[in-house]
This record gives structure tokens, C-alpha cells and sequence, in this order.
């Protein structure tokens, strides 16, 4: 059945299309996952609540995994943290994208080195720590941004990054 596949399609030609910028994991999953709903709207209601989901991201990131966040690790994950990655990117990448004007700004200057957070504060100017803790209604802290320093190895851009 090609409609199941579609949101695949849709996901996977949007990595193609962002292979040629070095933009954060987060970024790239953020706006596949997003361009995929838009052109695939899922069918099925059936999934978690979002009040369930927001409690699920609330329990599982602390500061040792949203680093693994901002530097594309945790889209590897074999647990749960996999799919909270998926879904964390989608919803800031959506609150993103509601200013155009200074959304492709954003994604044209943003580097996986330092997990986007310079071109974060020049074009939408925000810290990307502070969306995270108030996304996830934690006190503001240090401990929220990217920090590279903390990174293990390089940041990871996944299977997308074109080479």
C-alpha cells in the first residue's frame, strides 16, 4: 500500500534536500518530521495523548541527555529516548517555523557544532536552553544549552549527512 509508505518518502526526500547544509540533527529530523505531517497527515488518531507525551519528556531529559540532543546523539538511541528525540525536534522545529521570515535565516546559518545555538540567538533570538526548559517547564539553566564541550566525539548528522 504506497499511502503507508508515503510519509517515509516525504521524510527521506527532505533529508536529501538538507543533506548539503551542516544544520544539527535536530534541525534536519525536526523539519523532515514536520514536512511529513504536512504532506502526509497522519490518518490515525490512535498514539499517545499529549498530555502523556509531554509527562514522557519530562521524566526522561535531564542534562546529560539533552546534550545528547543538541549534538545528534540521542536520535541513535535504542530506547525510548530515540522517539522523544523525534518528537522534541518536531515540536521546536515547529514553534520555529512560525516566523518564516527568521526560520530560513536560522536554518541557512545553523551548525551542527555548536547544536545551532549561535544562529539560534542571531536569527530567532532565543537560547536554544531556554525553549528547551520551558518546553519542558524546568527552571532556566546553563545545564539546557548546547554545550560541545560535553559532546562525546563529533556532532553526530546521521545517516543524512551525506557522507
Amino acid at each position: 500500500d504506497l499511502r503507508a509508505i508515503e510519509p517515509v518518502i516525504a521524510h527521506e526526500l527532505t533529508h536529501a534536500c538538507l543533506s548539503h547544509l551542516p544544520i544539527p540533527a535536530w534541525l534536519n529530523e525536526g523539519i523532515a518530521v514536520n514536512t511529513e505531517r504536512r504532506l502526509c497527515p497522519p490518518t490515525s488518531s490512535a498514539g499517545t495523548h499529549p498530555q502523556q507525551m509531554h509527562a514522557r519528556h519530562q521524566k526522561f531529559w535531564g542534562p546529560r541527555e539533552i546534550q545528547q540532543f543538541w549534538s545528534g546523539k540521542s536520535f541513535l538511541r535504542s530506547d525510548e529516548g530515540n522517539e522523544l528525540s523525534y518528537d522534541l525536534a518536531r515540536i521546536i522545529v515547529s514553534q520555529f517555523g512560525t516566523a518564516w521570515d527568521r526560520f530560513r535565516p536560522f536554518v541557512l546559518a545553523a551548525n551542527a557544532a555548536d547544536g545551532g545555538a549561535s544562529a539560534a540567538a542571531e536569527h530567532l533570538g532565543v537560547h536554544l536552553g531556554d525553549v528547551v526548559s520551558a518546553l519542558l517547564e524546568q527552571e532556566t539553566s546553563m545545564q539546557w544549552e548546547p554545550n560541545p564541550a560535553a559532546w562525546i566525539g563529533a556532532p553526530d548528522r546521521g545517516a543524512f549527512s551525506g557522507g
